[in-house]
């Protein structure tokens, strides 16, 4: 994997990060800044502060995800750097590869002990996440989770320490199921899920989201992982006729079962959350069907989205997707937080982004963090494919068909407080 190139700093969150690249000199360009309201300049132009930032991201198996995180935490660390220069502050980021839970706690610890770094970013999976989440808690760091799902996470294994810019699975479920039951009015619901961690997760989530909403789902198929038939499940989906097929299935299962389920000419409702977006988005859009909940599509147009996709593009010639959003998304955030307390305190900056402090994410909302379990709160989106002849490109098979939620809450996405076991225990 390409090393990182990480010098730079970061800027207040109402600043455009255009204004850097202004031909103005450095002294004139500060007395503009200092015309606008909110922004405070340092009295002297002293030597600029460092803070260093460790990114930890996977080689094998997971090279790809590990390569989609560290181009979006990249161009965070362009976008903070345009303006903390003016604040002398200034950002490096610091980049360890490890694969195995035991290699990304050692990672996470050198970064935090040796290259004293002030928070950690990664999670590829839900097993590097709850690594790093113990390397900060023991090297006194943040850490910023922004890939893993699990809502252990956010629960029993919560920390103070960590923050989440991926949205959980209870999340990923509330975003699908709120439109199917409440816009679609769709309540009959029929889960598959695999026998695995993933699977028993979506469907306990699953469960919790139509318990809430005083249902309970018509059936039940679990199904070993390894599955290549699907003519029995099928059979069943039929005699069923349920409103809503909800999937829960690991990556080649997920792939496996929807190619047959569309052969199968069922026209049952599809829906389901994906363990890895990027494989059911680059998939055959003759093989896939129903609607998927995505953190973040590269065809996003409102909000400045627009504008984010296409320096992205244009940066590294590839589409942004949801990890390379969240890896953004946290460098950026903590290139703010530190400009706003004024350096690395652990204190200040669990008080500052703790404290609701808004973050523009280009989602069109202020997005903060839940007190109760430190997850962002922010829309999501669900894509389904696109008729034949649609789409062009590696992303170009699936379109937006809504955001979530509709309403102004965001808290109705999510494990809601009364819900969740975490106290922030160390």
């Amino acid at each position: 994997m390409d090393p990182l190139p990480g010098r730079g700093a970061t800027a207040p969150l109402a600043l455009a990060p255009h204004l850097a690249a202004s031909a103005l000199g450095r002294r004139t360009f500060v007395k503009g800044l200092a015309l606008l309201p909110g922004v405070f300049l340092p009295r002297a132009a002293a030597a600029e502060v460092t803070f260093r930032l460790g990114l930890v991201v996977p080689n094998e198996p997971q090279r790809e995800s590990g390569r989609l995180m560290a181009l979006g935490a990249q161009l965070g660390l362009d976008e903070a750097n345009a303006l903390a220069g003016f604040f002398g502050k200034r950002l490096e980021l610091v980049q360890e590869v490890a694969d195995t839970p035991e290699a990304v706690l050692a990672a996470g610890l050198r970064l935090a002990r040796q290259e004293r770094v002030v928070a950690l970013v990664g999670g590829a999976d839900d097993a590097s996440a709850e690594a790093l989440r113990d390397a900060a808690q023991q090297g006194d760091v943040l850490f910023i989770n922004v890939g893993a799902t699990s809502n252990r996470l956010r629960g029993a294994r919560c920390h103070r320490h960590a923050f989440h810019m991926e949205a959980s699975l209870a999340m990923y479920v509330d975003a699908v199921g709120e439109w199917l039951f409440d816009q679609r009015k769709l309540a009959r619901w029929m889960l598959v899920t695999g026998n695995s961690s993933l699977g028993r997760e979506v469907e306990q989530a699953v469960i919790t989201f139509l318990t809430r909403r005083g249902r309970s789902a018509a059936a039940v198929e679990r199904v070993a992982p390894g599955a290549d038939e699907w003519a029995g499940v099928l059979q069943q989906v039929r005699r069923l006729a349920p409103d809503v097929v909800f999937v829960g299935l690991d990556t080649s299962d997920l792939l496996s079962f929807l190619r047959q389920y569309r052969a199968a000419g069922l026209s049952f409702q599809l829906a389901g959350v994906a363990a890895d977006p990027s494989a059911l988005l680059t998939a055959d859009p003759e093989d896939v069907s129903g609607v998927w909940p995505l953190l973040w599509h590269h065809e996003l147009q409102r909000f400045s989205a627009r504008e984010l996709n296409s320096r992205f593009r244009r940066r590294f010639g590839r589409s942004l997707e949801g990890r390379s959003w969240a890896a953004w998304a946290a460098v950026k955030l903590l290139g703010e937080a530190i400009v706003r307390t004024g350096g690395a305190d652990l204190q200040g900056l669990l008080k500052y982004l703790e404290g609701a402090a808004p973050f523009d994410g280009h989602k069109g909302r202020p997005l903060t963090f839940r007190e109760w379990d430190h997850q962002l709160r922010q829309p999501m989106y669900l894509v389904s494919p696109r008729r034949k002849g649609q789409g062009e490109g590696r992303w170009g098979s699936f379109e937006v068909v809504a955001e979530v939620p509709t309403g102004g809450d965001l808290d109705v996405i999510g494990e809601p407080k009364g819900e969740s076991p975490c106290r922030f225990a160390g």
